[in-house]
């Protein structure tokens, strides 16, 4: 794979060599939440006939150590209309980062306040295996009795240490307005509607207990691995965290 990922880069800078431009470039690192999957795009813009794009996703666990990457190669050509390119991220085993980097010749504008991370969301085509307690809508944390506190960006993580939500691909108007997760001492109907997709009457919530608070603002937790082996069955199902449908159940 490394191999692969070099020729890619030494074909897109011959490209350029050879159209006598200058490459430029912007990178981001986000976490990676156990098995999820993300759409990674930036708008691009050229007026240029032949202009060689490269997207590049650098994985890494979380001892700063290259797992692996993939590469994305494009030519665009005008006219100067805005273009989307992605590329899907999928964490693998072990791959807790992953690094970004979209680099593109000179004369290709890139807008980075449209640089987009989201994790990509599955379907929930039946209604019928809501009712029937066959699909999980959200997830619901019970944390009570360890003086969790309230955060803007509460983890979740496994007794092995897999990070099972972060909610970190979340916009900051959303995490602004609605946050990553909600908070109550019980389930009252307010709460429940965090967890109720859009159309539907039922509310199927998937129930884990919180073993130990972590982290310096006390506000993460850690979960067993057999819980987390559920959550992540079940996202399988219907990706009730692509939606932050996630309530921490506090004192």
């Amino acid at each position: 794979m490394k191999r692969i990922a070099l020729l890619l880069s030494l074909v897109f800078f011959t490209l350029m060599a050879a159209s006598n431009v200058q490459a430029n470039e912007f990178s981001r690192t986000f976490l990676l939440e156990a098995n999820a999957r993300y759409e990674v795009s930036v708008r691009i813009r050229t007026d240029l006939q032949d202009a060689p794009t490269l997207a590049s996703v650098y994985l890494h666990n979380e001892h700063g150590q290259y797992l692996r990457s993939t590469q994305l190669s494009r030519s665009l050509a005008g006219p100067n209309q805005w273009q989307q390119i992605s590329t899907i991220v999928t964490a693998p085993p072990g791959a807790t980062r992953a690094t970004v980097v979209f680099t593109a010749s000179e004369g290709v504008e890139m807008e980075w306040d449209d640089f987009n991370i989201r994790r990509v969301e599955l379907d929930l085509e039946d209604e019928e295996l809501i009712r029937q307690g066959l699909v999980y809508t959200g997830l619901i944390v019970d944390a009570r009795g360890l003086n969790l506190q309230r955060g803007m960006s509460p983890k979740v993580y496994s007794e092995s240490g897999q990070l099972v939500y972060a909610g970190v691909a979340v916009s900051y108007g959303f995490l602004q307005e609605a946050g990553v997760a909600s908070y109550g001492q019980e389930l009252s109907p307010e709460l429940l509607k965090r967890i109720q997709p859009e159309g539907t009457v039922k509310v199927s919530p998937l129930v884990v207990k919180a073993l130990s608070r972590e982290g310096t603002t006390e506000t993460s937790v850690t979960i067993s691995d057999d819980d987390a082996k559920a959550i992540l069955a079940a996202l399988d199902v219907y990706d009730f965290l692509a939606h932050y449908s996630v309530v921490f159940l506090i004192d």
